[in-house]
């Protein structure tokens, strides 16, 4: 589809627009991970219409990190091939295709089918979604309308929350379907990026689509890329293993391995997948506003604060929250609940969640960057299966709070890792 122009740039009204179309990408990766939540405990039961065991249950809800897993680092090698929209626009007709085949079919091996192509979704918006909205969104409002993608995957988690329990099953598969339909009519107008065109020899095209979006004054900064580009071809003939041995990007690498495992390893996913199974729907839903105004907010302090203090304050403060959950599945104290399942959603929004996707573009140069946000990808998908795999393991062999007190030592762990990273922000604000 051909993009629309619209008036007047220099508000920077397109680039809110467009973003907002590219949030939609983020909230089918939210449905993506979560749309099973309301019926968990259904598709187990003698009622339901695609009869499964509790461990094929987990099995299908987990195996959708499996699929996000392999499409993380492709999709980022394949955005700098083809196009950031053209990939973005490829995870929306994989999402529909994956409604589809839900909707049509009453097998548990095709859900299998279509959780891997969810899993597609999965990792390669976040993959794909923080580097188009980087490279179209001018420097002083940059970290803020890239820091939303995670609001908008919670956004996509509450949605499950909301509506899923009050629809029948076909029509909540329905419901799901419409978003990815709306990513791609929306999303289908947008302009490619034009660093993107640049890195593609199409200058005049970079040109003309940088001055449509954010008018004539923003050219300084293509011209400083391209600038960039010339002056790095003699470090483009090191390997990515050269490079890492560089400086201390080896030491950066493994740290952020350890925090990408530690975002899903600490009990996330589980606590979104089974959401409404363990919490029932009215205290999931009030979950998913914690974290969607939790996140919201957490975009406009990273900045200010500062990178590693963040961390490292979720961390610890995840570590406290956890340890209170597993208080009261020992107790059974319904203000422990409440203490430990709102606090652990506000401090990792506000910490590890949204760092995990700008980390890896401030602290690697340009040629690591695609390879360190991949594998990042990579590693928090593969960790993520194995957490959500486990937890029904966990729960019938030891019980469900030796669970949150994995999890408790793994937020601790994280902690370590947050502090051993060099801060980013202020490199990042010189850098604009």
């Amino acid at each position: 589809m051909k993009h629309i122009t619209l008036i007047p740039a220099n508000l920077h009204l397109q680039v809110y627009v467009f973003s907002f179309a590219c949030y939609l990408s983020m909230v089918m990766a939210g449905i993506s991970m979560t749309w099973p939540s309301p019926l968990t405990a259904w598709y187990s039961s003698k009622d339901s219409e695609v009869p499964m065991t509790e461990h094929e249950v987990s099995w299908m809800v987990s195996i959708v990190a499996i699929g996000a897993g392999f499409a993380s680092i492709p999709c980022g090698m394949l955005a700098d091939i083809f196009g950031r929209k053209t990939i973005l626009l490829g995870t929306g007709i994989t999402s529909a295709l994956s409604w589809l085949l839900i909707m049509v079919t009453r097998s548990k091996w095709a859900l299998f089918v279509a959780q891997i192509l969810g899993g597609i979704v999965l990792g390669g918006a976040p993959s794909v979604a923080p580097i188009y909205i980087s490279e179209i969104s001018p420097p002083h409002i940059r970290g803020a309308i890239v820091g939303q993608l995670n609001t908008m995957f919670f956004v996509g988690q509450l949605l499950v929350y909301a509506v899923g329990p009050q629809l029948s099953y076909t029509n909540y598969i329905r419901a799901c379907a419409s978003v990815p339909v709306l990513f791609f009519i929306f999303f289908g107008f947008a302009p490619e990026s034009p660093y993107y065109l640049l890195s593609k020899g199409r200058e005049e095209e970079a040109k003309d689509c940088m001055t449509k979006l954010r008018g004539k004054d923003s050219l300084g900064e293509l011209e400083a890329s391209k600038q960039e580009h010339l002056e790095k071809d003699s470090m483009d003939k090191l390997s990515i293993w050269e490079m890492l041995k560089t400086n201390n990007y080896m030491k950066n690498m493994i740290c952020l391995q350890i925090l990408s495992c530690v975002n899903t390893l600490n009990g996330l996913p589980t606590i979104s997948v089974y959401a409404i199974d363990l919490l029932g729907q009215c205290l999931a839903v009030e979950m998913g506003i914690v974290f969607v105004i939790s996140s919201f907010l957490a975009a406009f302090l990273a900045d200010p604060i500062g990178r590693r203090p963040l961390l490292m304050f979720s961390m610890i403060g995840a570590a406290i929250f956890t340890s209170v959950l597993t208080a009261f599945f020992i107790c059974q104290k319904k203000i422990l609940l409440y203490i430990g399942l709102f606090g652990f959603c506000a401090i990792t929004s506000v910490g590890i969640n949204p760092f995990i996707m700008t980390l890896p573009s401030e602290l690697f140069p340009t040629r690591l960057r695609a390879f360190a946000n991949g594998l990042s990808q990579l590693t928090n998908s593969f960790s993520g299966f194995i957490c959500v795999k486990i937890f029904v393991s966990i729960n019938e062999t030891f019980g469900i709070q030796y669970n949150f007190f994995l999890y408790t030592i793994i937020n601790l762990l994280g902690a370590v890792s947050g502090y051993l990273l060099p801060e980013t922000a202020k490199s990042v604000i010189n850098a604009s």
